[in-house]
């Protein structure tokens, strides 16, 4: 991994593209320009990275472009691999390739590259003076490639989803550079992203984001249509949304009330078994909180489902062992066998996260309670956070008792691992709880997740609870329950924490605060567990969601 320095003014052509590089000036509302037709004139990407008060913050910047969307490629930007080998990293000479960091469109004028900034970062305040980037996640129609050019020594590649990701690099702090972005495909692409550093002080601080990127074919270069004039973005030191997840997703707030009456919940039973789910996800419906399955296998057509008609099957492939060592202890004895859903997508393995991008303040005083109450299954769950060089920081486990809980933000989009220790078939009940912000009551849903792990046929398997889901509000104070209430209201038995128990953070996202900077590669590299502690994932205009730990 290099560090970039000394940068320079550079030109390098690209067949037809030309590609100027250097310090871009901050984005500002003045960048996004209207075409004569009315069309929108997308202002320079960039992925800036800023630290303030000792906290990172991580987020993809485009002027102009259309709500849904955190980058977006135009059908003009469309251009073929030139023959010399000097870009053979992006396809054989004479194929395709979408280039963010070309000319625009009929102008013949260079448009300005995307970059990468991190002058919000002094280099005084981080060990080495630099920053770690990486992309930990590509999921799309096509490969994605981000490489620096040059008009002296050629392309340098930063990322390529061709090799496998996650992908790091380091960056120097008060600093930019070149980051042209190259689709092989067009269509919608997911990317998660990650950075982090090491404060003088010693303190680890890491923040993690996903982008949606939609890249245009030529059809909708033709029937694009012009787009609202977008607010001007915040400024790259303005990292205030990504502390504050809570007040971030009060920029939601209209689109969650307007959900709120018109949410049309699916009930017919489903197998899912690959792709990205939150698989608990909260959400108001017809004015009541509700636990649901959110559905996002297709980012442009979410669907909301009631729990109790999915089964999510996490397949033989999914079988890994039990690494040496202590730490993994929790999982069982070294080298025996489990079935994980990473924290990490990984292809032909369902991803399950939890969600609660859809509640805002409008709707409850955050953060919300989310806990375990109860698996009954062959085997045992056991819900983990990778922290500080590899360390598991465990959320949930129902192998030392039940409830577990943790205090999770308004606006929060996480991932996690999730162990099973034998194969078969498993009800998992969640259980989640908030304030309402009109009446200060407390309102809560239980609801119960199945899973058919490994060598199980999913259509034999009939999801659903036991008949005791459901939700309820209590008067103000009330607490639905008491903190330590189970599922029923009953208390836990004695010596078992309530699920508020470990949760007492003051609202950060997981119960130990904890996150990591550096990869694990375990099982001969099929068990990978990028080092972010829960993945968080934020969303451009809302705010990565950050935190930062000791170690």
């Amino acid at each position: 991994m290099g560090t970039f320095k000394d940068r320079r003014w550079a030109a390098a052509a690209l067949g037809s593209v030309v590609l100027a590089v250097g310090a871009a000036p901050a984005a500002t509302a003045d960048s996004v320009k209207a075409g004569a037709d009315g069309s929108r004139a997308l202002g320079p990407a960039g992925v800036v990275v800023a630290l303030e008060d000792d906290t990172l913050s991580l987020d993809l910047r485009q002027p102009g472009a259309r709500d849904g969307a955190d980058l977006e490629v135009g059908a003009e930007s469309r251009t073929t691999v030139p023959g010399g080998g000097r870009y053979d990293f992006l396809g054989s000479p004479g194929s395709s390739v979408w280039l963010l960091g070309g000319t625009e469109a009929g102008t013949g004028a260079a448009a300005a590259v995307p970059e990468w900034d991190t002058t919000a970062v002094p280099a005084g305040s981080v060990q080495d003076g630099t920053v770690e980037w990486a992309l930990t996640g590509v999921h799309g129609p096509g490969d994605v490639t981000v490489f620096e050019p040059s008009a002296d020594t050629g392309p340098q590649v930063l990322f390529d989803s061709r090799d496998g990701v996650p992908d790091a690099r380091t960056l120097a702090a008060g600093d930019t550079g070149a980051a042209v972005w190259a689709f092989t495909a067009p269509g919608e692409y997911r990317i998660t992203s990650q950075a982090s550093a090491r404060l003088t002080s010693g303190t680890g601080t890491t923040a993690t984001a996903e982008w949606t990127v939609t890249v245009a074919g030529e059809e909708a270069q033709d029937t694009a249509a012009p787009g609202p004039t977008p607010a001007a973005p915040p400024s790259p030191g303005d990292t205030e949304p990504a502390r504050r997840p809570a007040a971030a997703a009060e920029t939601t707030a209209a689109r969650s009330a307007g959900d709120t009456a018109k949410t049309d919940v699916r009930t017919e039973k489903i197998v899912i078994d690959d792709g990205h789910v939150d698989a608990v996800a909260g959400k108001m419906v017809n004015g009541a909180l509700r636990t649901l399955f959110k559905d996002s296998r297709d980012p442009s057509g979410i669907v909301w489902r009631e729990p109790s008609s999915v089964v999510m099957h996490v397949k033989p492939q999914a079988k890994q062992q039990v690494p040496a060592g202590s730490s993994y202890s929790f999982l069982g004895r070294s080298g025996t066998d489990f079935w994980l859903i990473p924290q990490v997508q990984q292809q032909g393995v369902v991803w399950a996260g939890w969600n609660t991008e859809d509640l805002t303040a409008k709707d409850l005083k955050g953060p919300v309670d989310l806990a375990l109450t109860k698996v009954s299954g062959p085997g045992t769950l056991a819900v983990w956070e990778t922290a500080g060089l590899g360390t598991p920081e465990v959320i949930y486990n129902s192998k030392d008792g039940l409830p577990d809980g943790q205090k999770v933000d308004l606006g929060v989009h996480a991932h996690a691992n999730w162990a099973f220790s034998k194969e078969g078939t498993y009800k998992v009940t969640f259980r989640l709880r908030g304030t309402l912000a009109s009446s200060g009551r407390t309102a809560s849903d239980t609801r119960t997740y199945t899973f058919a792990v490994g060598d199980v046929d999913p259509g034999k398997v009939t999801p659903g609870g036991d008949g005791t889901d459901g939700g309820s509000t209590a008067a103000p104070g009330a607490g639905g329950g008491g903190a330590g209430a189970g599922a029923d209201g009953a208390a836990p038995s004695a010596g078992v924490p309530g699920p508020d128990a470990a949760a007492d953070g003051g609202g950060s996202l997981a119960h130990t605060g904890s996150e990591g900077t550096l990869p694990l590669a375990l099982a001969a590299g099929t068990l990978v567990v990028v080092g972010a502690a829960v993945t968080v994932l934020g969303r451009k205009r809302r705010g990565a969601a950050v935190e930062t730990h000791v170690t």
